[in-house]
């Protein structure tokens, strides 16, 4: 192949070197398309694209090739179908569902050039089918970093896709996340590196909050989740955090939020969850229908959008208003993944946003990492490394009991080297220190994204790596916060009346009657505080939950011995009483109801209405007109 011809810019160029066995294509303005460069990439290489979103894959799905593009996700499958339908004849390969003959149909209708979609665990049904024949076919390994990025994707899936590969006539391994050629699995070493360069990109700008112990990352979410919701927080959020389990916990507060019919307060098709199918009777069991329900990647954005991996790589998400959020926070749920190492796949994964380069990061827990020198990494690993080789050289040479071993074998699968193959048997991954050292690397590595027409110009963020960002604290942004006043009271907490409390007054005050309800649909003693004594004088009590007690006791107190007074007094209408005679009336009452006070004629004016007159002409008196 001449890889001139493979060039349709003449402002582009292509340069290969043999001795460092390289390929680099200068593509130009990042505005552009791999479409407006390229026919087609080189045979036989491994490309690093840089960024996300330049139309990798369209590339071979609508030029003159026959391609197999190979995918590691269903949703990224999909998003594919959407974004070439009616475009390109083409069929997708996955599941079990459909059988084979739609694929036997299309491989003989004579329509060129063939395009197939597939998923890289069916690779082998397409493979097994005498019909195809691979060397008529150029393979495209999307998302290619994922066959190196530990318990990223099922291992044994991942060494199919390296042991078959070279079948096909000629083959492509596509990335835009940073990858070193010491990195590469040992059966595509060999491979030239190709390195696609862009002009005019913007660094990536990071907002890093670190989340202090205690506090928790979900009760942060929470409130972030909860800002959007409310119309605090202008646009939709795409929040990117690798656990599900963790998703539905801060959906299933969201969601306990009534009205005062009962309600959920908000609406569940304002909140979408993308994740792996296979997790739908979890979601459907813990939130219900509608709220559980998992949506596709290709489904319209809206305010809150939380994905997890096995969604969101290489797929395309329009959305003008979207803002990203990722949460690190080292805990894996069912996944061996560090979710740092994915953040290439994030950044730009929102193709249209004005804000597509600002990304706010959450941290929660450390990436282990991040607090180890590379060599002082190296020696980590290894000695992790012979842990779990000790530990499986126990369980297959040691003569244990049946309920030690299946103990031993419950804490080896736990670990995140080790790996069953299809038949149950144990191993240690040939690709674990190589996912160490791309771990470690993914900390030092600084990101682009492309030029976004009409893309917002803000000066906030910082352009750094991760593990700067991480250990230089004056580069840290807060964009989240645990939830305050009423929406930390919405949460469950009871350290939260001061603030709510002040919060629930202002509601009351602005006529707020959305928000003030929330309150009183949980614990009136709000509203009961708020009526009977009044924003100011709440306020003059500081909003402290003693003192506002203490007072309401008191108003609440003098309220039933008003009525004992105006009982004991028994005046009427049209009474009239000369003010000694009251004054003397009201200490008596005072002492029978063990008032310390010191009666006084216009006390009279606390329990009724009156007005000043004369009793028989002489005597000073007050006319009885009404009651208080």
């Amino acid at each position: 192949m001449d890889l001139q011809d493979l060039l349709i810019d003449d402002t582009a160029s292509i340069e290969q070197n043999t001795t460092e066995n390289t390929i680099t294509i200068k593509a130009g303005d990042s505005s552009k398309r791999l479409s407006d460069v390229l026919k087609d990439f080189p045979d036989n290489c491994y490309v690093d694209k840089k960024i996300t979103g330049c139309g990798g894959s369209t590339l071979v799905l609508r030029n003159a090739v026959n391609y197999v593009l190979l995918v590691p996700y269903l949703n990224l499958l999909h998003s594919k179908e959407k974004d070439n339908k009616d475009i390109v004849d083409l069929i997708s390969i996955y599941g079990e569902k459909k059988g084979d003959k739609f694929i036997k149909d299309y491989l003989a209708n004579g329509s060129s050039p063939k395009k197939i979609i597939c998923t890289y665990d069916s690779l082998n049904r397409l493979l097994e089918l005498d019909e195809f024949d691979p060397k008529q076919f150029k393979l495209l390994v999307d998302e290619a970093h994922t066959l190196v990025n530990l318990g990223s994707f099922k291992a044994s899936t991942c060494e199919y896709v390296l042991q078959n590969y070279s079948l096909f006539g000629a083959y492509v391994f596509l990335t835009a996340t940073p990858t070193k050629r010491d990195y590469f699995p040992n059966m595509i070493g060999h491979l030239p590196l190709c390195t696609i360069k862009w002009d005019n990109v913007k660094e990536v700008k990071f907002n890093l909050q670190r989340i202090d112990k205690g506090i928790g990352l979900n009760k942060a979410l929470f409130g972030l989740c909860y800002d959007y919701l409310m119309g605090k927080t202008e646009g939709n959020c795409h929040v990117f955090y690798n656990s599900v389990n963790e998703i539905s916990d801060v959906i299933l507060k969201l969601k306990e939020i009534k009205n005062k019919q009962g309600e959920p307060v908000f609406n569940p098709n304002d909140i979408r969850i993308i994740c792996a199918e296979d997790n739908q009777t979890k979601l459907h069991k813990k939130l219900g229908k509608g709220w559980g329900d998992i949506a596709k990647i290709t489904s319209p954005a809206v305010k809150v959008n939380f994905m997890t991996a096995s969604a969101f790589e290489g797929a395309d998400i329009y959305d003008e208003e979207g803002q990203t959020y990722v949460v690190i926070n080292g805990v894996r749920d069912s996944t061996k993944l560090d979710f740092h190492v994915v953040l290439p796949q994030v950044v730009g994964r929102l193709r249209d946003s004005k804000r597509n380069e600002y990304i706010n990061i959450l941290v929660g827990n450390l990436p282990e990492a991040a607090n180890f020198t590379l060599q002082q990494w190296i020696a980590h690993v290894n000695k992790k490394l012979s842990e779990s080789k000790d530990l499986l050289n126990d369980l297959n040479t040691s003569k244990l009991s049946e309920t030690t071993k299946k103990k031993l074998r419950k804490v080896a699968l736990e670990d995140k080297y080790t790996f069953a193959d299809k038949a149950g048997n144990l191993y240690i991954s040939d690709v674990a220190l190589k996912s160490e050292l791309q771990s470690y690397e993914a900390l030092q590595a600084t990101y682009v994204v492309r030029e976004v027409k009409g893309a917002e110009i803000d000066a906030t963020g910082y352009s750094a790596s991760f593990k700067d960002l991480l250990t230089d604290e004056s580069k840290h942004e807060p964009f989240a916060h645990v939830p305050v006043g009423i929406a930390k009271f919405l949460n469950d907490s009871s350290q939260c009346f001061t603030e709510t409390m002040k919060e629930y007054c202002e509601a009351r005050d602005k006529e707020n009657e959305f928000l003030y309800e929330l309150v009183d649909v949980k614990d009136n003693d709000y509203r009961k505080f708020y009526d009977k004594l009044g924003h100011e004088k709440i306020k003059a009590l500081r909003y402290r939950r003693s003192s506002i007690e203490r007072e309401y006791g008191q108003e609440v107190s003098l309220d039933d011995s008003e009525l004992m007074i105006r009982a004991l007094l028994n005046y009427k209408i049209d009474d009239v009483i000369s003010k000694a005679e009251i004054k003397t009336r009201i200490q008596e009452v005072y002492k029978e109801l063990s008032i310390e006070k010191l009666a006084k004629a216009t006390h009279i004016e606390e329990w009724y209405d009156v007005k000043a007159t004369k009793l028989d002409r002489i005597y000073p008196a007050f006319k009885i007109v009404g009651f208080k």
